[in-house]
């Protein structure tokens, strides 16, 4: 690669505009589950989903801004529905949610992976800093809201509790 021409490589650009799909997929996910929870009136919860909605909105942002300093040029990808992870009840979307979180994590690894191969110091700094150290809260915050929504509380006491697992943050 030739660095006074571009900044990452063609194969890191891949990997990156690959997961601005998954980012905007996620997003639409979240926002899905907002809708769910409004149509339940569980208003706690539809708002937990709106902050988690706008968050992977801020991820797909940061990789988007990144990939412009790099000078790529791009066209979006397009994103895949999300109809496999349809909620069924109220403890679903959560279940779906954890399994999500490991599966961006694990993506965001094999673009670390790739900077880590191609000694791309820049990139490896700039994802340990923003998306790597953000899916430890993430991940975190997903399994947290699962096991409150398994607990035997209130339906309603549960959406207060994890609507503070984002107020906390």
């Amino acid at each position: 690669m030739d660095r006074k021409k571009r900044l990452i490589s063609e194969d890191l650009s891949k990997l990156l505009i690959k997961q601005i799909a998954h980012e905007l997929r996620n997003f639409t996910l979240y926002k899905s589950y907002e809708i769910y929870f409004g149509y339940l009136q569980i208003h706690d919860i539809e708002e937990y989903w709106h902050k988690r909605a706008d968050e992977e909105m801020i991820h797909h942002n940061w990789i988007h801004e990144y990939l412009k300093e790099a000078d790529i040029l791009f066209m979006y990808p397009s994103v895949e529905d999300n109809n496999e992870m349809k909620p069924s009840d109220s403890i679903s979307p959560f279940e779906f949610s954890v399994e999500r979180e490991i599966l961006t994590t694990e993506m965001i690894y094999k673009i670390r992976e790739q900077a880590e191969k191609e000694n791309d110091y820049m990139t490896m700094n700039w994802l340990d800093d923003s998306l790597i150290k953000e899916q430890r809260e993430e991940e975190n915050t997903s399994r947290a809201a699962l096991d409150i929504m398994k607990s035997n509380a209130d339906l309603f006491n549960k959406a207060d509790q994890i609507l503070d697992l984002l107020e906390d943050n």
